[in-house]
């Protein structure tokens, strides 16, 4: 009777980990990243607001029940400002795109003048772009948001600390980004 011949498997090889390719990646990848960190750089914008401005934000932000705006930016619709009361009514109205496909930024700010002149204690709006809106419409639609562009049409703001009314030209000032989680 054959027997069959028992396999010997020894656990106490011993091997050397080949790093030298893995190493040789990183000593040419590390100057790369140095050298094109230098021509990207972060910008920001600081602005002070008023500081009228700022008080009314930071009730608005208190207050769970103030008047919310929104502004959608579609890809094929246009621009859409949905504006919701206090009292639960809501409406809204859609600035479509012109004639060759762009979006059409100054019928956008007459609308958000009116709705500012409507609601002149809202200093925030929540923007929802689609993930294919390119970057420079949503700044654009930012900018167009933030400040009034006529120096003639300025907005009510009472100053809490000397009860006076002043007049500001900051339509929405404290945009954010409400669509962050989706993608």
């Amino acid at each position: 009777m054959r027997r069959g011949k028992k396999i010997r498997i020894n656990h106490e090889y011993e091997f050397e980990l080949d790093l030298a390719p893995l190493l040789a990646v990183m000593v040419k990848l590390v100057p790369v990243l140095l050298v094109s960190s230098a021509f990207v750089q972060m910008m920001t914008i600081e602005t002070q607001l008023p500081q009228v401005v700022q008080q009314a934000i930071e009730k608005n932000e208190k207050d769970e029940k103030a008047t919310h705006i929104s502004i959608e930016v579609k890809e094929k619709e246009g621009v859409k400002i949905v504006v919701k009361h206090n009292d639960g009514k809501e409406s809204s109205e859609v600035v479509p795109k012109k004639s060759d496909g762009t979006y059409d930024f100054a019928l956008l700010h007459t609308r958000l003048v009116a709705v500012k002149q409507q609601n002149p204690e809202v200093f925030k709006v929540d923007l929802s772009p689609d993930g294919n809106v390119p970057y420079n419409d949503i700044v654009r639609v930012m900018d167009e948001a933030r400040r009034s562009r006529d120096n003639n049409i300025r907005f009510p703001i009472t100053d809490k600390q000397t009860n006076k009314e002043t007049q500001t030209d900051y339509m929405f000032p404290e945009v954010t980004f409400a669509n962050t989680m989706e993608g």
